[in-house]
């Protein structure tokens, strides 16, 4: 996957990398994704100099971290998502009660689109 560079970085061939959709959520920026991968030893021998950072991409770094890092990265902006969706559906009050047996049955129906609504996300609350 590398090979080591005149300048003591490392590269990465374009068809080892791995890519990551990263919102711009809270908890998701460019900073909180570095500290995340200070986490890794090594990791910055992937990226150019500290000064060229604010010139990179977001999505370049975002994929060169999830390449480099891999699960850490891809659990920490899983989380976050997740975090941000769940503050969401709670400051909308988008939680609605269903009768535990008619949630079931939505939950198993094939009529439900997946583009609009994904059903493996349906909790049933009791």
């Amino acid at each position: 996957m590398t090979t080591p560079t005149l300048n003591d970085r490392v590269d990465v061939l374009a068809k080892d990398i791995k890519s990551i959709y990263v919102p711009i959520y809270k908890g998701l920026s460019i900073d909180d994704l570095f500290k995340k991968a200070d986490e890794t030893p090594g990791v910055f021998d992937y990226f150019p100099e500290r000064r060229d950072f604010s010139r990179l991409p977001r999505q370049w770094i975002a994929n060169v971290l999830f390449t480099v890092v891999g699960k850490p990265i891809g659990d920490f902006v899983s989380k976050a998502i997740k975090e941000r969706n769940d503050r969401v559906v709670e400051n909308r009050n988008l939680v609605i009660e269903l009768d535990p047996a008619v949630a079931e049955a939505f939950k198993r129906s094939l009529n439900v689109s997946s583009k609009s609504f994904i059903s493996s996300q349906l909790e049933i609350v009791s």
